[in-house]
């Protein structure tokens, strides 16, 4: 059996969000394999991870700040890698010889490797490189931080998990690293999504859960649904949920404008409402510009929920398994037509609906874990 580091130093219990979905329910499936569990983590997480997962051992790592972020900051304004890199492994001494004395692999699923120069194997798993494509989402220390912090990550870890061979093309087209250092391992979806009997007449609105980031598309969206009103006067439904980023303001700022229109945003939702929107719609969307992956397609799919997406080359990926309606993710005037050819075929919604039923046993969490239980027992035998 494999004793197994999982760094959640940064883990924060209240986000709710794609990230946390993949962690929480990839740990809850690797408990089930042959693996001895150290989750490293926040006091603050303590408890709650504690209560999810009883059968791992969790190690609570807490340490006074204020230096090590005065150094860091300094690092990231003048931009020097090395002393980056020189103030982690201060800071996480103490951690790091923790880590070595527990584990024999260490994974960190929270994009960024901590710490560095482990004497262990590890794998990362650094979720997007959304900052190579689109720079203007980060503020300037943010930027930095994501440039400096992904190349050490890229360049320590012994291997690299991806969600998708876009995010690997990604990384060989901008870091300079032996392609056979990057493996794909596909998300998983929850057996929690169970689906009812599907009412396409019944269900009347149209599904977006995201978080309200620039690049998950929201105007664009919303541009769209108005452009069928102005055009058809058709007012499609629209229920958003998601916690408040920074495309937060321009939202509601056209929400109140366009008042007519029958767009909800209702913020940040229990797991249990979020089922319940995402069963009772007709149609789930998921429209973003720059993602490793889609969560919202694998949990749509596993409620028979048709899906319109963007044509980015992740989601296309998931189309050779599953049946999805893509629109150009730059265009409004293509999301509206794709919608509105969706909407209203009701042959296209049923079909759809059931071939993505059978297809997403695909998708599985435990079909995941066993990829990884995989990877870090040929890590153990190259050691």
């Amino acid at each position: 059996m494999i004793s197994l580091g999982i760094n959640l130093i940064e883990f924060k219990k209240n986000y709710r969000g794609g990230l946390n979905t993949y962690i929480l329910e990839l740990i809850e499936e690797l408990e089930k394999r042959k693996l001895k569990i150290n989750i490293f983590t926040n006091k603050n997480s303590e408890i709650y991870l504690k209560n999810k997962f009883k059968k791992s051992n969790i190690v609570i790592f807490e340490k006074n700040k204020f230096f090590y972020l005065a150094i860091q900051s300094l690092s990231l304004i003048f931009n020097i890698e090395r002393l980056f890199s020189f103030i982690e492994n201060c800071y996480y001494k103490d951690l790091k010889e923790k880590i070595e004395e527990k584990c024999e692999i260490f994974y960190c699923p929270l994009s960024y490797l901590k710490p560095y120069n482990l004497n262990i194997p590890t794998v990362s798993s650094p979720h997007d490189f959304q900052h190579l494509h689109f720079p203007e989402n980060f503020d300037w220390l943010r930027l930095k931080y994501r440039n400096i912090a992904f190349n050490l990550t890229v360049k320590k870890s012994n291997l690299i998990q991806v969600s998708s061979n876009f995010i690997k093309k990604d990384i060989k087209t901008n870091f300079n690293i032996n392609k056979n250092k990057i493996i794909v391992i596909n998300e998983g979806v929850s057996n929690k999504f169970k689906p009812n009997k599907i009412n396409f007449k019944k269900n009347d609105y149209i599904f977006f859960p995201a978080q309200l980031w620039k690049h998950k598309n929201h105007l664009l969206v919303l541009k769209g649904i108005k452009s069928i009103y102005d055009q058809k006067r058709i007012n499609l439904k629209l229920i958003m949920v998601g916690e408040k980023f920074n495309s937060y303001n321009s939202i509601v700022k056209f929400i109140k404008k366009n008042k007519n229109l029958k767009i909800q945003y209702l913020g940040k939702v229990s797991f249990k409402k979020l089922i319940n929107l995402y069963s009772n719609s007709k149609i789930v969307l998921s429209p973003s510009i720059y993602e490793s992956s889609s969560l919202p397609i694998l949990e749509s799919c596993k409620l028979g929920k048709p899906v319109i997406c963007s044509d980015t080359q992740p989601n296309k990926e998931l189309n050779k398994k599953l049946k999805l309606n893509f629109f150009k993710a730059t265009s409004p005037k293509s999301f509206s037509k794709t919608l509105l050819n969706v909407w209203f075929d009701k042959k296209l919604l049923g079909f759809q609906s059931k071939y993505n039923l059978k297809k997403i046993n695909n998708y599985s969490w435990e079909k995941t874990a066993k990829k990884y239980e995989k990877v870090f027992y040929l890590l153990k035998k190259k050691k």
